[in-house]
């Protein structure tokens, strides 16, 4: 295994890494320049948009843009045309913003609460077409959503910074989900659920703030762990063209060290699979 930084790329605090498949491009988003970053084919020169507030999550959509997790609501990015829509502002009962988030295997959205402290909170599903619906009103900060394959049966995980990563039996046509269980117990490792990836096994793979590691979960329990050169990452993704790389974004720290930079982990013999990508609906 190889852990190597990416370029001289430097963010206050990392979020919401994205491979696009069809386009090569990882992006992911600097929350506190409220910029949007992307590479070409992971490497290369870094590409900039300046967003109209903070994104802490990014979904690519099914018509070749994205979805941002923004201050009011989803917003439709156009990182080529440097545009930015409104789609869905967020529901009343909310009672703040969103955090991260993804699309589910029917093109829906996957977002909830952000909340830096423990506080009231809750996980919400949003369709182009039905607009919101609550999942769980007792997550804090939703962290990591991802929806799995579980023994044949659709399985939705969502974490909960303050607690662990939970998992639901779950409907994506209508959203709705059965009896919550723990999916993913951090309790005995340094660090608090922050976002993650999935790999083309259901392996479940989660940045661990503050702790400077990742991990990997299944349906078992704790698989592996690994430690990276970082005190607070705060996403993964996997991405490269045979999806075998793992990049991982974090947060700002000491000038000297590599806390902020983009890093990418070689040689973990895991693939990733194509991220999901939300619909918008039709679109005049």
């Amino acid at each position: 295994m190889d852990i190597q930084r990416v370029g001289d790329v430097r963010l206050g605090w990392g979020e919401s890494l994205v491979w696009d498949d069809r386009t090569d491009r990882l992006y992911f988003v600097d929350c506190a320049a409220q910029t949007l970053h992307w590479l070409e084919g992971g490497s290369g020169d870094l590409q900039t948009l300046r967003l109209p507030s903070m994104a802490a999550g990014i979904v690519p959509t099914d018509d070749g843009a994205l979805l941002g997790v923004l201050d009011d609501g989803l917003h439709r990015i156009d990182p080529d045309a440097g545009a930015t829509e409104l789609v869905a502002a967020y529901p009343e009962r909310l009672g703040g913003r969103c955090n991260d988030a993804c699309a589910d295997p029917a093109g829906n959205v996957i977002t909830g609460k952000l909340n830096l402290g423990p506080d009231e909170g809750s996980s919400w599903w949003w369709s182009a077409t039905d607009g919101w619906r609550l999942i769980d009103d007792d997550i804090s900060n939703t962290n990591g959503p991802a929806v799995l394959s579980v023994d044949g049966a659709t399985t939705l995980v969502i974490g909960d910074t303050s607690k662990d990563y939970f998992s639901y039996p779950y409907e994506p046509s209508t959203g709705a989900v059965g009896e919550r269980t723990v999916f993913a117990d951090t309790s005995g490792l340094d660090g608090l659920p922050d976002g993650a990836t999935v790999d083309a096994d259901d392996g479940f793979w989660c940045a661990l703030v503050g702790g400077g590691q990742l991990a990997r979960f299944t349906t078992d329990g704790l698989d592996r762990t690994v430690a990276l050169p970082v005190a607070n990452p705060t996403d993964v993704a996997f991405g490269g063209p045979d999806l075998d790389r793992l990049y991982v974004v974090s947060i700002a720290g000491e000038a000297d060290s590599l806390d902020g930079a983009l890093l990418v982990v070689d040689g973990l013999g895991a693939r990733g699979r194509p991220e999901p990508r939300c619909s918008l609906g039709a679109r005049s």
